[in-house]
């Protein structure tokens, strides 16, 4: 049996792409692009944040400054910032949410 698959052929693994999530590629460049230029106000991004409080510095930190786990790892390694309680692919599942989320928001409040 393979990684991820039951034995009726089904996907144990709930990890859905951003097109699963309805967001393209050029909307998703637009929602990377407003966050690093400070379009979107604190609270809009902290809405997008409601799932997943305990990551959130984490996530954010990594989209305004464009910087990977791996980046991020190098931080926690040299002491200065804490480990987060999840893993590589936890990580960047939560950043795709993050990015479903902050679209909802923005289309919910008409901005």
């Amino acid at each position: 049996m393979s990684r991820g698959r039951r034995r009726n052929g089904t996907n144990t693994m709930q990890c859905f792409s951003n097109a699963e999530r309805r967001i393209g590629k050029q909307r998703l460049e637009e929602l990377q692009s407003g966050c690093r230029a400070g379009v979107y106000s604190p609270e809009i991004l902290k809405a997008a944040c409601k799932e997943f409080e305990f990551i959130e510095p984490l996530i954010l930190l990594s989209i305004r400054q464009g910087k990977s786990f791996d980046r991020l790892q190098i931080l926690w390694e040299l002491g200065e910032m804490e480990r987060p309680a999840v893993s590589r692919s936890g990580f960047y599942r939560f950043r795709r949410r993050f990015f479903a989320n902050l679209d909802r928001e923005l289309k919910e409040r008409g901005a």
